[in-house]
């Protein structure tokens, strides 16, 4: 079975953090359809499993990207995901959340691609920009405060905060991905990533401090 995956436009993938009660509301809603979806793939219903993917190709686009750094490996990855999600499906127990289950196919696969990879891509944020003429400019941010997660609310901050994520280590990078990027709870990517709640916490701490002293270095220096 083939996708026509549409790869999001720059700037989808944006570093927020859903409200509980938004997320609570949302994730009820998911689950419902989506339970309905997974039981018509089972009974043969091709069309239904092309409606999944259409309801959730973006969310695994953008955590494939955010986790490898490179948009054409993240399509790439999007496309892999969803094939083994539909050789999989029945695998899948009839009280698991398919989303959930889909982004730990996800993690699962971008993990596997870093290890074959044989080293973490990694891009300085004060590496000068590329201009449209051929020439380089140095990157210049403007003074902030407060937590990471707010910093991509603005434009000009967008493709900086990308790049700093882009150089955390992989466990990290993960976290962040899935709690700011996806908006995923602690408790999901502790599912998702098979791994204690408590060190789910803490690498989002160690995260978010590795986070700010790679931003702060910058705007100081």
């Amino acid at each position: 079975m083939t996708f026509e995956f549409l790869q999001p436009r720059a700037g989808d993938a944006r570093l927020q953090k859903c409200s509980a009660e938004n997320a609570s509301s949302d994730a009820t809603g998911v689950v419902y359809v989506d339970n309905d979806l997974v039981r018509r793939v089972r009974r043969g219903d091709k069309g239904a499993f092309e409606e999944l993917f259409n309801r959730h190709q973006k969310r695994v686009y953008n955590i494939a990207l955010r986790m490898l750094g490179d948009e054409a490996e993240a399509a790439d990855a999007t496309q892999e995901a969803f094939v083994r999600a539909y050789q999989s499906i029945g695998k899948l127990s009839s009280d698991a959340a398919f989303v959930t289950w889909l982004k730990a196919l996800t993690v699962n696969l971008c993990r596997d691609l870093l290890r074959k990879r044989g080293a973490i891509r990694t891009e300085s944020i004060d590496a000068p920009t590329a201009t449209d003429d051929g020439g380089h400019i140095q990157r210049e941010l403007p003074d902030w405060s407060g937590n990471p997660a707010e910093l991509l609310d603005k434009k000009q901050m967008r493709e900086t905060v990308a790049r700093a994520i882009d150089s955390l280590s992989p466990d990290y990078r993960e976290v962040v991905t899935l709690f700011y990027v996806d908006g995923s709870s602690v408790a999901e990517i502790a599912k998702i990533t098979n791994a204690p709640v408590g060190t789910i916490k803490a690498r989002l701490s160690r995260a978010r401090a590795e986070l700010k002293r790679k931003l702060e270095s910058y705007v100081r220096g």
